[in-house]
């Protein structure tokens, strides 16, 4: 059995969407911290994950679900769009469900465009798999 914490979570979304490449076939700018008017855009920011634990059995999590926030950084409202969708797809493939897609807004500070996604996914500890949520 795995002890799958935030830290752990939190990883392995760095590597996973550190890898997607949006534009031009460059790898987007993937940060944990909020962006600055100095900061490299496109970007992707990833929120510290939120953790639950679902099921356990003498004080021992057997299943935990995840729900994390994923802001997408960009000066057109289009190319959010097109991160938005590869963010997408790349958690797809671990079971992650998107469930709650914002409006894009404008921050007047870094004068760029932002659109935040919620994710969740549940996770089984005695498997050590990620299970879709039905």
């Amino acid at each position: 059995m795995v002890n799958f914490t935030i830290k752990n979570m939190s990883d392995l979304l760095y590597d996973r969407l550190s890898k997607i490449k949006d534009f031009n076939d460059k790898e987007t700018e993937t940060t944990l911290n909020n962006p600055t008017t100095t900061s490299i855009f496109p970007r992707r920011l990833i929120h510290t994950p939120l953790e639950y634990i679902e099921k356990t059995k003498q004080a021992i999590p057997l299943r935990k679900r995840f729900q994390v926030t994923i802001e997408h950084w960009a000066s057109k409202q289009r190319e959010l769009m097109e991160m938005s969708n590869n963010t997408d797809l790349e958690l797809q493939k671990l079971n992650f469900v998107k469930t709650t897609p914002s409006p894009i807004l404008y921050d007047d500070i870094t004068k760029k465009y932002r659109l935040s996604n919620t994710y969740e996914v549940k996770y089984n500890a005695i498997f050590n798999t990620f299970e879709f949520i039905r």
